[in-house]
């Protein structure tokens, strides 16, 4: 009986603890700044064949913050918030992906960032 009663407070503690934790939009841009910004310092100057691609990526490297504005405004992001998690459906650039979220941390599909 008395296991019962701890498994069930853990329980409690535990959901209490994701509804708390919940990341939100501003959780994710701070997500998709971070990946954005670690593809374009392993990204090398010249490595693609287009001038445009490559122009581009000397303009993210010079100034990271306008590269995420531009990108995050080419993207439509809806939140799904859930009582323990929060979805995130992206669309944007001719491609569609979601992110989870939980505890504080955003898991994302590969197809988000080009994987």
């Amino acid at each position: 009986m008395r296991l019962f009663l701890w498994v069930l407070v853990l329980a409690g503690l535990l959901a209490g603890a994701a509804w708390l934790t919940r990341p939100g939009i501003a959780a994710f841009d701070a997500h998709l700044r971070a990946r954005i910004e670690q593809a374009v310092a392993q990204k090398d100057i010249g490595a693609d064949d287009d001038p445009l691609a490559t122009i581009a990526l000397v303009g993210c490297k010079l100034r990271p913050s306008d590269c995420f504005d531009v990108i995050r405004g080419g993207f439509d992001v809806r939140l799904e918030d859930r009582a323990f998690y929060s979805r995130f459906q992206i669309e944007g650039f001719g491609n569609e992906a979601s992110c989870s979220g939980a505890f504080t941390k955003i898991w994302c599909d590969e197809r988000l960032f080009g994987g």
